[in-house]
């Protein structure tokens, strides 16, 4: 294990993965060279992750058992151990059998589909770097196809109420960090990532007409509009942060005084969890991003325009968020009696 160690020593997990790090990986592992294409932190970490799974799987013992969460992980380990796997010398019928023990151990489909791809994608990296022949990697490819599933988004939709509640213990709080937290909650509402809340910069927002250019996943670029609520919040926040340049949220340091621009994908998630434990609204950012799809869906919005505010490359994505087939079907099995009388 001594590899491993070191290894692990290159990494800064799970907060980041810095490019420097992964360029000295990469160069002895197409595992590292393969997350070091992912264009966002999150990519990176989560990708990580899926590679770690899948060396657990496909070579059990390789990778030690993950441990804690997050900074008090060993997530670190866990991947320096994966990129040391010789990912060129596995075989297509192992990996053909990854796909079904994945299964076996009750992975949900969407994590069984991302450790796959992320597999897919160290393979490509090792034909790229001259490790496997372009014949071996089709047939490996070919026999990892993804799962097909459809599953209800996990989460809850918050009603209308406890979003006026946690919002309104941000207004509460005259300070800079409930201003800041208020602009941050308002727009997870208008159903944008937590990371997309922390990369949009003050000159992505004209204040003139409400215009919000925000960056998704794949640097992929959408336009939204602040309006009534979000709009209020955002510039409640602006006239006490300024017009400086940079990040449009800042960090707040504990004796309420702003210290630079930008925060992390983490401090918006942590602000959210702050504010909504406050006020007793379990909730997640994801939880209040299929809630502006599902209303959004509800008033009456087409799926298309859906689609494009919430930034999804497919429309079956955002018809997943939509609610009123639900109310349809319960409304359906009202209208049939089941004559039990209890005693």
């Amino acid at each position: 294990m001594a590899k491993t160690n070191t290894l692990a020593k290159t990494l800064d997990l799970p907060a980041r993965l810095t490019d420097t790090a992964l360029a000295r990986l990469a160069a002895q592992s197409p595992a590292a060279a393969y997350v070091r294409t992912m264009t966002t932190d999150s990519g990176r970490r989560t990708m990580a992750a899926a590679i770690a799974t899948a060396a657990d799987v496909l070579a059990p013992g390789s990778v030690p058992p993950a441990t804690g969460k997050g900074r008090g992980g060993n997530a670190p380990e866990r991947f320096a151990a994966a990129c040391g796997l010789p990912w060129h010398q596995l075989t297509v019928a192992r990996l053909g059998e990854l796909r079904a023990e994945l299964l076996r151990a009750k992975f949900a489909p969407a994590t069984v589909n991302k450790v796959l791809a992320a597999v897919r994608g160290v393979l490509d990296q090792a034909w790229r770097q001259g490790l496997v022949d372009v014949e071996t990697l089709e047939r490996a490819k070919d026999s990892m196809g993804a799962v097909k599933a459809s599953t209800a988004v996990r989460g809850r939709h918050l009603s209308r109420m406890e979003l006026a509640r946690i919002l309104a213990a941000c207004a509460k709080d005259r300070t800079l960090g409930g201003a800041r937290d208020g602009a941050a909650i308002a727009l997870l509402a208008i159903g944008l990532r937590r990371a997309e809340v922390a990369s949009v910069r003050l000159e992505d927002y004209e204040r003139a007409t409400g215009r919000l250019l925000v960056r998704g996943k794949g640097n992929k670029e959408r336009v939204v509009f602040l309006t009534n609520g979000s709009r209020d919040a955002v510039e409640a926040w602006l006239e006490c942060r300024g017009n400086a340049a940079g990040g449009l949220l800042s960090q707040v340091n504990r004796h309420g005084r702003i210290m630079g621009s930008g925060v992390t994908a983490q401090a918006v998630y942590s602000a959210l969890q702050r504010r909504a434990v406050s006020v007793g609204v379990p909730c997640t950012p994801h939880d209040l991003r299929r809630t502006f799809a599902g209303e959004a869906l509800t008033a009456g919005v087409d799926v298309a325009t859906v689609q494009a505010i919430m930034g999804h490359s497919s429309p079956a994505t955002t018809a997943r968020y939509d609610r009123r087939p639900e109310e349809t079907r319960r409304r359906a099995m009202e209208a049939v009696p089941i004559p039990y009388t209890r005693a």
